[in-house]
């Protein structure tokens, strides 16, 4: 076995090594603050502790996958940190073998974590997400107001003094906040049949839908058709917009066929297309991650200040960490098209990082 591979096994043992203790100290972090947290939305309800804890454990996955390239981060930061204080980095530098040899094996490893995660780990995340936030509707929300997208259309509710109104449409036009083949369900309180409306457009107007060409069916009568109808409704645009579905259910495979169906209701799918691209972007973000680490962990002992040299590079992977958010939401509002506003932040990492090893190595 010759010395690339010892180093590489090595460099990727170590690596793995600390980001499943990384990983697992996060993981106890986020039990146990979002437990506090669930006990206090859960405040005087009645809810088992057995729900809770579930509640817990389904969310976890969901933290742990926004916070991977922070646990890559610190993982790649301990892992070359160490390396440095024991002195191996100088043995491998004078035995005329480049630190490149050390790095490079651990951004694959870091890379090939990202593509599990993006697999794997993401849609079981994905699942957990779906299962919670019907816990959380069941338990802790006060409202039932929801909306869904299928081939049958778009479905959303209302609630409107103790009724609940559950509209479907084929297609909505938010510019003119206009409904195609819209059908109304409205049920009580004890969710028993109330009325039932079916009409081939519909239109919100300060604070009134507007129905044309339709029927009515109110329990206990017969139907009866109208040529126009009007009834008050507290949607707007904005909280049309505003009931779309959270966007961390979808895994990465199930997200496309899901903005079809958005792009086929009418609906805005600027976001859910940049939580795509995201999703791609960070696989090689894990990667570029370790680039910065090593640029921050690796200077020479007898230069000082390694542990200022070490926050700084916390606080940079803080700093991309933001930026990324910021230029999520650019993307999301068509301020920057969503594919480079996805891969600018793992971009700027791989550069920043490559610049200071570079210099470090060649300087």
């Amino acid at each position: 076995m010759n010395l690339w591979n010892i180093l590489a096994r090595y460099a990727s043992r170590s690596f793995l090594l600390s980001f499943g203790g990384t990983f697992f100290c996060l993981f106890t972090i986020i039990v146990l603050f979002d437990f506090a947290e669930i006990q206090r939305r859960a405040g005087s309800k009645e809810v088992d502790l057995g729900i809770k804890l579930s509640m817990v454990l389904l969310r976890a996955p969901q933290f742990l996958e926004q916070a991977l390239p922070f646990v890559v981060l610190i993982a790649a930061l301990f892992v070359f940190w160490r390396l440095n204080r024991a002195n191996e980095l100088i043995i491998i530098r004078s035995s005329g073998v480049s630190l490149w040899r050390i790095i490079v094996p651990v951004s694959l490893t870091a890379l090939l974590i990202g593509f599990i995660d993006l697999a794997g780990f993401n849609p079981l995340s994905s699942a957990f997400q779906e299962r919670y936030e019907k816990l959380e509707k069941h338990y802790l929300s006060r409202h039932k107001e929801d909306i869904k997208i299928s081939s049958t259309g778009l479905w959303f509710s209302e609630k409107v003094d103790s009724n609940l109104k559950i509209y479907r449409t084929s297609k909505v036009d938010l510019k003119k906040l206009e409904f195609k083949d819209l059908n109304i369900i409205i049920t009580s309180q004890s969710n028993e049949f109330v009325e039932r409306i079916d009409a081939k457009t519909g239109r919100i107007y300060k604070g009134q839908l507007y129905l044309r060409d339709g029927w009515d069916l109110v329990a206990g009568k017969v139907a009866e058709s109208f040529a126009e109808k009007k009834m008050a409704t507290t949607l707007t645009k904005k909280k049309i917009e505003g009931l779309q579905v959270n966007r961390s259910i979808f895994s990465f495979w199930k997200l496309p066929a899901y903005m079809s169906l958005l792009d086929a209701a009418g609906l805005q799918i600027l976001k859910y297309q940049m939580s795509w691209y995201s999703m791609i972007a960070s696989v090689f973000w894990l990667g570029f991650m370790v680039l910065l680490a090593a640029a921050f962990s690796c200077r020479p002992l007898r230069q000082g200040k390694t542990v200022f040299f070490i926050l700084l590079g916390l606080l940079a992977g803080f700093f991309l960490y933001f930026f990324k958010d910021m230029t999520f939401a650019m993307g999301a509002s068509g301020v920057l098209p969503p594919i480079i506003a996805a891969w600018l932040p793992p971009v700027i990492t791989a550069m920043v990082g490559s610049v200071i090893l570079f210099n470090q190595e060649d300087g």
